[in-house]
């Protein structure tokens, strides 16, 4: 099962890929994480951290693949079912890209899993584009 979303971006890839690999910034463009743990710093290929959303538990975010100015790679396990997520950054010229968002969802129920809830997941997705989208263009209120 795969949701995937994408967006063209009036930036440069490579400010769409520090806003990805920057945790401080995940905030602004992605406003369900409450908590990030270790805080701060950059995402890095190996790089654990403890996630937490606002609604529901905390999961542990692994990442396994960082391309320079391209984005991630990383995948998290939750209630039998592993999770492999993509934000990857593609350049269109100088000054537009285009950033997609891909999540995989591997396990017994994964097909159930997706008839439930991947229609919320893509808007998800669509939303955190559409942020950090507005946050590379330069907006000030995203």
């Amino acid at each position: 099962m795969t949701i995937s979303s994408a967006r063209t971006v009036a930036a440069p890839a490579a400010r769409l890929h520090d806003l990805l690999t920057d945790v401080d910034a995940w905030r602004l463009w992605s406003p369900h994480v409450v908590s990030v743990d270790p805080p701060g710093g950059r995402v890095v290929p190996g790089w654990t951290g403890r996630v937490r959303p606002f609604f529901g538990p905390a999961t542990t975010m692994r990442v396994s693949h960082v391309d320079p100015d391209g984005g991630y790679r990383w995948s998290t396990t939750a209630l039998g079912h592993r999770l492999d997520y993509a934000h990857e950054v593609r350049p269109l010229g100088a000054e537009r890209c285009v950033v997609r968002f891909r999540a995989d969802v591997h396990g017994p129920a994964a097909a159930l899993v997706e008839r439930l809830v991947g229609w919320l997941s893509a808007f998800g997705q669509r939303r955190r584009l559409e942020r950090l989208a507005l946050l590379a263009e330069g907006w000030r209120r995203v």
